[in-house]
C-alpha cells in the first residue's frame, strides 16, 4: 500500500513538473502597448507609425501589429515584420480559402491575396523595409486593399526629422537688412519652377515646417534639390526658379 501512494507521489510531481515546464515554453511572446506606438516599437526593434485613429498595438521581437477600424463595420489588422516567415506571409491567418493569387495596384505593386471570388481576406507583400500582411475577418476589396497600402507606404516614406530639417533650415538663404541676419521664409513666395513640375504650394509650405505628408516622395526630392541649387544665383528672384519674398 506505501508503495503505491509513493508511486503515486512521484507521478503527480512529475506531472506538475511537465507542466510546469509546458507553460514555460508556451509563454505568449506578444507584449499589449494600446495605442502607444514607442512601446511596440521598442520590443519589435524598429518603428511603423501608421497614421491611424483608435488603433490597439502588440509586438513581439521583431513584429509589430496594429488593429483599427477600416470602417464603421470591418477592422482590419496589419503586421510587419523584418524576418523573413511563411513564404513571406506573417499575418498569422491559417485558414484555407478557395483563390490564391496575385493581384497589381494601380501604382504596379503587386499583393498576394487569399480570398474567394467577391473579397479578399489576407493579403501580403515584401519590400525594402521589411515583409508586410493585411487581414480583414469580413473581407476588403482592391479599393480597400489601395487605401491600407498607401497607410503602410506613407508610414514608411522618408520623412523630416529634429535634424534634417535643422539641415533644410540651413540650405534655406538668409539676406542683411541693417546689418541683421533676416531670414527668408519660403511660405512668402512659391518658386513657379517647382510648381511647373507639379509640387503644390501646400506641399511646399508644409515640407518646410518640416511637415511632408502631404507631399509625395518625388515632392520632397524637389524641394530639396531647389534648395541645394535651385535658388543660389539670386536669393531675392522672383519665383522664376530662385529663392523670393515679397
Amino acid at each position: 500500500m506505501r508503495k503505491i501512494v509513493f508511486c503515486t507521489a512521484i507521478i503527480l510531481i512529475l506531472n506538475s513538473i511537465i507542466f510546469i515546464g509546458n507553460t514555460h515554453a508556451m509563454q505568449n511572446p506578444w507584449i499589449d502597448c494600446g495605442d502607444d506606438i514607442s512601446c511596440a516599437a521598442k520590443k519589435a526593434g524598429f518603428n511603423f507609425p501608421l497614421r491611424v485613429s483608435n488603433y490597439s498595438a502588440r509586438a513581439m521581437e521583431d513584429m509589430i501589429e496594429m488593429k483599427f477600424q477600416l470602417d464603421k463595420k470591418r477592422t482590419v489588422t496589419i503586421r510587419k515584420s523584418v524576418k523573413f516567415y511563411n513564404s513571406g506571409d506573417n499575418s498569422g491567418v491559417y485558414k484555407n480559402y478557395p483563390v490564391l493569387k496575385d493581384i497589381s495596384l494601380k501604382n504596379g505593386v503587386e499583393l498576394s491575396v487569399r480570398g474567394n471570388i467577391r473579397k479578399f481576406y489576407v493579403a501580403n507583400f515584401s519590400a525594402e523595409s521589411g515583409y508586410y500582411s493585411i487581414y480583414c475577418e469580413k473581407g476588403m476589396k482592391i479599393k480597400d486593399l489601395e487605401y491600407l497600402y498607401s497607410l503602410i507606404a506613407e508610414a514608411e516614406a522618408p520623412r523630416f526629422d529634429g535634424s534634417e530639417t535643422k539641415t533644410l533650415e540651413q540650405l534655406m538663404d538668409s539676406r542683411r537688412v541693417d546689418g541683421i541676419v533676416e531670414p527668408v521664409y519660403t511660405q512668402d513666395c512659391f518658386p513657379k519652377t517647382l510648381e511647373k513640375k507639379g509640387v503644390t504650394k501646400e506641399c511646399f509650405e508644409r515640407a518646410n515646417l518640416g511637415e511632408d505628408s502631404i507631399c509625395s516622395l518625388s515632392q520632397v526630392k524637389m524641394i530639396k534639390e531647389y534648395y541645394e541649387n535651385g535658388y543660389k544665383s539670386d536669393p531675392l528672384n522672383n519665383g522664376e526658379g530662385d529663392f523670393c519674398t515679397k
